[in-house]
């Protein structure tokens, strides 16, 4: 049996500051999105993806991997766009399971008009307390966490 590793109060702390800190980023580019613009974070994402892809289409598993979503959140949160009228889902040629999403004529306008405030929201709550100094600091954390391998799925799931 492994010894569990309690956080210490220090590290306790920073943990929740984390989560608030995020929770509070997160609440509040979504209220600039849902009252602004009628979009919805992940409906954001979805259509951000679609306008940087060649063509402004891509591959499900594509747009999955995009958004390290899986691949039942990614296709459940297309249809509904897709209902909304933001993307369009086609068969992909060739692949009869595959399925390809495309940018839809509304959904580009609906990205185009919530982009300027969505950059604004992002800027003013992210990067202007930010320094140089907390922007090294931050770069230099998240890329060793996220290069440590501790981020990866735990091998010991069955």
């Amino acid at each position: 049996m492994t010894t569990l590793r309690w956080l210490n109060d220090d590290e306790q702390k920073l943990w929740r500051m984390i989560l608030a800190s995020v929770r509070k980023m997160e609440r509040t580019i979504d209220e600039t999105l849902q009252v602004d613009h009628d979009l919805t974070s992940s409906e954001f994402a979805v259509l951000a993806s679609l306008s940087e892809a060649q063509g402004h289409e891509m591959r499900l598993r594509d747009i999955c991997s995009d958004l390290e979503w899986d691949r039942s959140r990614t296709s459940h949160q297309i249809t509904r766009m897709d209902k909304k009228g933001l993307v369009s889902k086609v068969k992909c040629e060739g692949d009869a399971r595959g399925v390809i999403v495309e940018l839809t004529p509304e959904g580009e306008a609906r990205l185009k008009l919530a982009v300027p405030a969505h950059v604004e929201t992002v800027r003013r709550v992210i990067f202007d307390p930010m320094t140089p100094e907390h922007a090294e600091a931050l770069k230099s954390y998240l890329s060793a966490a996220l290069n440590s391998g501790a981020c990866a799925e735990r091998e010991d799931r069955p």
